[in-house]
């Protein structure tokens, strides 16, 4: 019962996203860890052009509940979640994109491509929605090139979500967690994946 509990206090200090925070809430979310996979596992054979770094040290840690998906330690400092923030509101000066209630997280901001008639096909399954940022932490959700986001992991700069690829959830398999930015450094790769994202659904994945 204790071990119970603490699983329960530790998904609810996760903050909130996607689930009500209550107990029907966590019930949802351990109910999905079965069906998890590791988001950690690159295919060798990506056909992307993306040019990244590797990134510096280890991996955060990922908290193991899908709902909400989000890292443990390591958070960006208040100053670099708000550029993230920033940048995503520059992109949506643009009227090809807008801001709009994230789909995924149902709750919070996220960027959405305006009109998806042409969009590539992970945005259509998207709906949209582009990218947002977990306020708070600094790490970001983005929905990227499917060869792009083989690039982003095996480099070592985010995860698939746990449950990308999942039909009965209607995430696409390319639905990336990006690790919140550490630095300055960081940062500036990090939004470099983000304006990727952008490029590639705004040109209709050409």
């Amino acid at each position: 019962m204790r071990a119970v509990r603490d699983d329960y206090r530790s998904w609810r200090n996760l903050g909130p996203g996607g689930l009500p925070a209550n107990p029907l809430g966590w019930a949802c979310t351990t109910l999905l860890r079965p069906f998890g996979r590791d988001g950690t596992i690159a295919a060798v054979d990506a056909a992307s052009d993306l040019d990244l770094p590797f990134r510096r040290g280890e991996r955060p840690t990922v908290a193991p509940h899908p709902v909400p998906h989000r890292q443990v330690a390591m958070d960006a400092e208040p100053d670099t979640v708000r550029a993230l923030e920033r940048h995503l509101l520059a992109v949506a000066d643009d009227p090809s994109f807008r801001t709009a209630r994230s789909r995924f997280e149902r709750r919070g901001d996220a960027l959405f491509l305006a009109d998806t008639a042409d969009a590539p096909p992970w945005i259509r399954q998207a709906g949209g929605e582009l990218a947002h940022v977990h306020t708070g932490q600094g790490s970001l959700h983005v929905v990227a090139d499917p060869g792009d986001a083989e690039v982003i992991v095996s480099r070592g700069w985010g995860e698939r979500h746990p449950l990308a690829g999942r039909r009965m959830l209607g995430l696409p398999y390319s639905y990336v967690f990006l690790y919140a930015p550490r630095d300055g450094e960081d940062l500036s790769t990090v939004l470099a994946v983000v304006d990727r994202v952008v490029r590639r659904a705004s040109a209709g994945g050409q």
